[in-house]
């Protein structure tokens, strides 16, 4: 017999594209501090050049993840959009159109990844990092994560925000400067344990 949500447990509402999907990631086993990295099934023309850039250094399994979310802890997330820094609830991401990978900080207490769900929401409103992404791209390209740049951004991208939010919380997820870290450093990140994962089947409950 399939585990159901009922969806009356969502005052604010689900989409309804979420709703005739039918399908969520189950909010139970997604923890503050989680990483949610994030595929497109079709992606689009961004989506693509982020692919193949990364795919200069890293295998598939690692450059296919284009976007990342900072877990809240249930249905609630953190993400750098190209409008900023939001905090909202994945439902977005939960219409059948994406794939996910669910990472954790190994050898972390609760409380030090609740701080990194914690100092991520504190950048809310943070301008996206439009610098970042070229200063990504000539690093890629000369294969030189610490080249010297000219280029400054006092935005974030959706990498540097968890990347960012772990440095404040005492925890280095691999030796690259952080206005270099791409989905794919973080996919491949040796400090995180990828976590499995499960789904939850909705169900809209009769009055």
């Amino acid at each position: 017999m399939p585990v159901t949500l009922a969806t009356d447990r969502f005052p604010d509402g689900i989409p309804s594209a979420v709703r005739r999907h039918g399908r969520v990631l189950d909010p139970s086993f997604l923890e503050p501090g989680d990483l949610i990295l994030v595929a497109l099934h079709k992606p689009g023309w961004l989506q693509r050049r982020i692919q193949r850039t990364q795919g200069q250094l890293f295998e598939w399994d690692h450059a296919r993840w284009h976007h990342a979310l900072v877990s809240g802890g249930g249905t609630e997330v953190c993400e750098a959009l190209l409008t900023g820094v939001v905090a909202s609830q994945y439902w977005d991401y939960m219409a059948g159109a994406h794939d996910f990978k669910v990472r954790r900080i190994k050898n972390a207490t609760s409380e030090v990844r609740t701080r990194v769900a914690y100092y991520a929401a504190t950048l809310s409103r943070t301008a996206y990092g439009f610098g970042a992404i070229l200063r990504i791209k000539n690093a890629i390209d000369d294969n030189d994560p610490w080249k010297r740049s000219l280029l400054r951004s006092r935005g974030v991208i959706c990498s540097q925000l968890y990347f960012e939010a772990c440095m404040r919380a005492g925890i280095l997820l691999g030796a690259i400067p952080a206005d270099r870290v791409t989905p794919a450093h973080l996919s491949a990140s040796k400090q995180m344990d990828d976590v499995p994962l499960q789904w939850i089947e909705l169900k809209t409950q009769s009055v």
